[in-house]
């Protein structure tokens, strides 16, 4: 019974209607964006929701099993207060991604708030600021953040460049700039203990009484967030998943020093918001630091996405390639590219030259009378 009410009041948080509300808003958005420059939804399927789902479950899994393993556990106020802010955070997922701060801020916020009048003092302190904070609440809190960093890798790591949704800017010379966006984010149920249980022996382990009697089920935010204007997804990826997979490590190994010192607590929390803050200027400097524009071209046609399951997605044609020739005939505009196509209509071969200005072929079967459905998104 203690289960069943746990799970419900889940699906009654206000952190998980948010994430409900925010994954339909940026379906929603990436359509409107695409059909704006391109006519077309370049991807119509809603896999922000399918995403949304099987990471959630994922996540279920794999962070109750560490929390039940350590034995994670945080107060209750703390959870009211964390739950605030990363609803503000999930708000903010189609401009930035915030979920780890938000946790980070959370144990900022309740240690400093706890330490002055104005906090430990104040009446309505009473409903963020726990009664006890406890030697451990550092150390839970950057656990949590290395649980957190690690699944934020994960989102990283899986996602493919065909989910970077393109935008069109004018940009200097009267050419075209494409500039993309890709987010990933799950809301997910966490099963954590509540203060006040001790494990002092593997009896306890063993007796289910324990845990019916002593847990939670609370709602974590975790998202990924990448714009880009000169990088390649790839890369972009790649440096998101390192930055995360350093935050796990650094909040970990914290976490364990701050179980045995508790005032590393503190000074790692803040330190790691500094990390973060550092990481996003990095980001920002790497893409800047790229060498190469998603920019018009008069050298050929340049791809600015490609249709999932399509022939152009077949050929393994990425982003940023400039297709030279198309059925031996050269090509410097999109009408130009339709026109080759036609020349053999169920078949095309093309002459690409990719992002780093190396040359490929590539080949495939197409549509039969319908060359325009080959996959291609280009600059209208």
């Amino acid at each position: 019974m203690q289960l069943l009410k746990s799970v419900g009041l889940f699906f009654i948080q206000p952190l998980f209607w948010a994430g409900i509300l925010m994954t339909l808003i940026s379906y929603q958005l990436r359509l409107k964006n695409e059909r704006r420059n391109f006519r077309i939804a370049i991807d119509r399927d809603f896999y922000e929701a399918r995403h949304f789902i099987k990471h959630g479950l994922l996540f279920l899994v794999l962070g109750s099993l560490f929390a039940l393993i350590f034995g994670l556990s945080l107060p209750t106020q703390t959870l009211v207060l964390y739950q605030i802010l990363a609803v503000v955070a999930l708000l903010f997922i189609n401009v930035g991604d915030l979920s780890l701060a938000a946790l980070l801020v959370t144990g900022t916020v309740t240690f400093v708030l706890s330490e002055t009048p104005f906090g430990s003092d104040a009446s309505w302190a009473s409903y963020i600021l726990p009664h006890e904070l406890g030697t451990r609440f550092g150390s839970a809190i950057l656990l949590l953040t290395a649980i957190l960093a690690l699944f934020q890798a994960f989102l990283a790591r899986e996602n493919k460049a065909e989910w970077f949704s393109p935008k069109i800017f004018a940009g200097k010379r009267g050419r075209r700039i494409a500039g993309y966006t890709w987010r990933e984010f799950t809301v997910f149920p966490l099963i954590m203990f509540i203060p006040g249980m001790n494990f002092d022996s593997w009896q306890q382990w063993l007796d289910p009484s324990q845990y019916l009697t002593h847990f939670m089920v609370v709602p974590l935010f975790v998202g990924a967030f990448c714009k880009i204007y000169k990088q390649q997804p790839k890369e972009a990826l790649h440096l998101r998943q390192r930055q995360s997979y350093l935050i796990a490590f650094l909040a970990g190994l914290l976490a364990l020093v701050a179980y045995f010192v508790p005032v590393v607590g503190f000074y790692g929390i803040a330190g790691l918001l500094l990390i973060l803050v550092a990481q996003a200027f990095g980001r920002l400097k790497a893409d800047h630091d790229a060498k190469r524009w998603y920019v018009e071209t008069s050298e050929g046609v340049r791809i600015v996405a490609v249709k999932p399951e399509t022939p152009a997605a077949k050929m393994k044609l990425e982003v940023g390639d400039i297709i030279l020739e198309c059925n031996g005939i050269k090509v410097a505009t999109g009408d130009e590219l339709y026109e080759a196509l036609q020349k053999s209509p169920a078949y095309c071969r093309l002459k690409v030259k990719n992002f780093e200005g190396e040359l490929k072929l590539a080949e495939s079967a197409i549509y039969a009378d319908s060359p325009h459905e080959i996959g291609l998104v280009l600059f209208e």
